[in-house]
Formats: C-alpha cells, sequence, structure tokens
C-alpha cells in the first residue's frame, strides 16, 4: 500500500471515529434537547391558539371528549418503560406532524409558527431515530417485538381518530381547536414519558 493511500485511510478512520464520537455525545444529550424542544412546541400551540375557545366549539368538545379513546392510551402510556416509552414518543412525534399537514385552512397560524413548528419536529423525529434504535419487523415473535408493534399501533390508531374528526368536521375551526388542545396534551405525555427512560 502506498503512502498517499495510507494517509487516506488513516484520515477516513480519524473521521470516522471522531463522527462517531460527535453522535455519541448527541444521543447522550438526546433526552434533555428533546425536552427543551418540547417545551418550545408546547408554547406555539398555546400562543396560536388564542386564550379562551368560541362558544361554538363547546357542543363539539363536549361530543370529542365523550370518547373513550384517550383515556385508554393516557393509561397505557402511564404504565411505559424504557423502549415501549422510546417508541411511544417516536410516534407521538411523527403522528403530530401527519395532524399538521392537514388541510391549514381554518387553522389561524401564521406561517412563520408553521414552519418552525415542522422544522422542529423533522429534528426531533430525525434524532430519535437516529439515537433510539427501537425498529422490530413487522410479524416478529418476540414478546418484545409484540409489545413494541403494540404500542405503536395503539398510538397510531389513536391519531388515526385525530384525522377522521377533522375530516368529517371538514377541518373547521372548532375541529383545529380541538385538535391543538389534543397536541398539547400529547406534548405533556411526551414529557411524561421522556422522564421514564434511563439514562444511558
Amino acid at each position: 500500500m502506498s503512502t498517499m493511500t495510507t494517509r487516506y485511510w488513516c484520515l477516513f478512520i480519524c473521521l470516522g471515529v471522531f463522527f462517531t464520537e460527535i453522535s455519541s455525545q448527541n444521543c447522550n444529550q438526546l433526552r434533555s434537547r428533546l425536552h427543551e424542544a418540547n417545551l418550545r412546541n408546547l408554547i406555539l400551540p398555546m400562543r396560536n391558539m388564542g386564550s379562551t375557545i368560541p362558544q361554538q366549539c363547546i357542543r363539539d368538545i363536549i361530543d370529542f371528549s365523550l370518547d373513550s379513546s384517550e383515556e385508554n392510551l393516557m393509561n397505557m402510556i402511564n404504565e411505559l418503560q424504557g423502549e415501549n416509552a422510546k417508541v411511544a414518543i417516536k410516534e407521538l412525534l411523527q403522528q403530530i406532524d401527519l395532524i399538521f399537514k392537514e388541510s391549514h385552512s381554518e387553522l389561524a397560524w401564521d406561517e412563520n409558527s408553521l414552519r418552525e413548528f415542522h422544522i422542529g419536529l423533522h429534528q426531533e423525529i430525525k434524532n430519535t431515530r437516529a439515537c433510539w434504535n427501537t425498529e422490530v419487523k413487522r410479524g416478529t415473535k418476540s414478546r418484545r417485538g409484540q409489545k413494541l408493534q403494540f404500542t405503536r399501533l395503539r398510538v397510531k390508531r389513536y391519531f388515526q381518530r385525530l384525522r377522521g374528526f377533522l375530516k368529517n368536521k371538514e377541518y373547521n375551526l372548532c375541529a383545529w381547536k380541538i385538535m391543538q388542545i389534543q397536541i398539547r396534551e400529547c406534548f405533556e405525555w411526551i414529557n411524561h414519558l421522556n422522564q421514564r427512560i434511563p439514562s444511558e
């Protein structure tokens, strides 16, 4: 092997070690960075939805609250630990991002707020995917794998209901008010789940 080739290989290996260390440091700080990002994400819906609920939305809010699926999901989330908590956080972030890609005609957020919100979510999703290896192949028969898939499925089903509600209400103002209340709760769930993940 020539001297020049040897130098290239040494440089390549050194760069690999350097970026691996950076990645490791980022992952070690993921929980604290996730907490900070989550606080920012909580502020945006609060800032944009206003301090009061329009009178015409009260009936819709009551009807929505009669469904027990939120309570069932909350009960499950309150019991999650470790890997299952990570799976729930990853799925919550992805599903929140999907919700805010629906029709925004009545959302009443300015474009800068919406863009800031999406950028923050995408960064969180990217970081959790890179640092939390919780992927399980579909159809796995291990108890661990089935439990992780069940957690992911429960979160997805809850958000399918939310998207169905938005669609049925034709993405009107009241539907978006309710969605923002639900999304705030989801970020609070993420905070609770994040606290139950052991330090690595």
